[in-house]
């Protein structure tokens, strides 16, 4: 009740009313305690909950030291990561990883690391393409929890190809009977292919981050950099598929990079297409970040 101090009288007192109608409602306290009992979990189970998050936590930050032979600090994990908000994200098949703040240069030693080839290495020296923030050159990782979509892509076919079990599907659909997203004549309505990267940051993004609860200037693509080390860490699908991916980073005013297709090097595959194309092959992840 202490947030209802300080509202005005007419809506305090409209507030009041709507309490008044929902408790005096039939068998009112009989729903509210099996509401309760379904959906509070006991303090018990919460600090069940804590621990294994912290645990994951912990191992994350062991699986990174190895990987890049060096102490990886982990930041503690955002307030936002409770029990609830993580098994809601799961459904979406979005997980959190963390990427650590550092350079995956082209003269970077990394032991089993496949890395983006030259051709992307050789943009980011000449200047094409743009870094999405001041602070975080082309081949720098954030340094911040994130959370990644894990959804399994497919192979290419006749553009009726979808994602495996895709959750993002009914978002999506929902968006190309609104006429908001356009497609193909055999792209299937809630397929994450024929959609351009324009409208990927005009539409979809937005709706994406609505449903997970999330705000959308937390939600973007994935650069190339980070796709690549999401898929030499986290998450072993990505780069197998013959499809590509629309990447955050911008190439010039007109582009935007793509790729990680099997054909073209898998997790090495980077090149670049006019932002606004729509093509059968090509698709896409929404990223979350929690930059403290």
């Amino acid at each position: 009740m202490n947030n209802l101090i300080g509202l005005p009288s007419d809506k305090l007192g409209l507030i009041l009313k709507l309490i008044e109608k929902i408790w005096n409602q039939p068998e009112f306290e009989k729903k509210a305690k099996l509401f309760l009992e379904e959906y509070l979990l006991p303090v018990e189970t919460v600090k069940l909950a804590k621990a294994k998050i912290e645990q994951f936590a912990s191992k994350t930050a062991m699986m990174l030291s190895e990987r890049f032979e060096k102490i990886i600090q982990v930041h503690p994990l955002p307030p936002e990561f409770t029990e609830w908000n993580l098994a809601h994200w799961a459904t979406f098949n979005f997980h959190p990883v963390f990427l650590p703040r550092e350079d995956i240069g082209v003269n970077r030693p990394l032991k089993n690391w496949t890395k983006t080839e030259k051709w992307f290495y050789d943009r980011v020296s000449d200047g094409k393409i743009k870094p999405i923030y001041p602070d975080l050159p082309p081949t720098l990782l954030r340094g911040c929890w994130h959370l990644a979509d894990f959804t399994v892509s497919a192979d290419y076919t006749d553009g009726s190809q979808v994602f495996l079990d895709d959750p993002l599907a009914p978002i999506i659909a929902d968006l190309r009977q609104k006429k908001l997203v356009g497609r193909h004549n055999n792209t299937s309505d809630g397929s994450r292919f024929s959609i351009t990267s324009d409208e990927w940051q005009d539409v979809v993004l937005a709706h994406v981050a609505s449903k997970l609860g999330v705000t959308r200037a937390q939600t973007r693509l994935e650069r190339a950099v980070e796709f690549n080390a999401i898929g030499n860490l986290y998450d072993p699908n990505r780069g197998k598929f013959n499809a590509w991916e629309w990447f955050e980073d911008s190439v010039e005013d007109s582009f935007r990079l793509c790729g990680g297709g099997r054909d073209g090097g898998g997790l090495a595959d980077v090149n670049y297409d006019w932002r606004d194309s729509r093509y059968g092959n090509f698709a896409a992840r929404p990223l979350v970040s929690f930059i403290r």
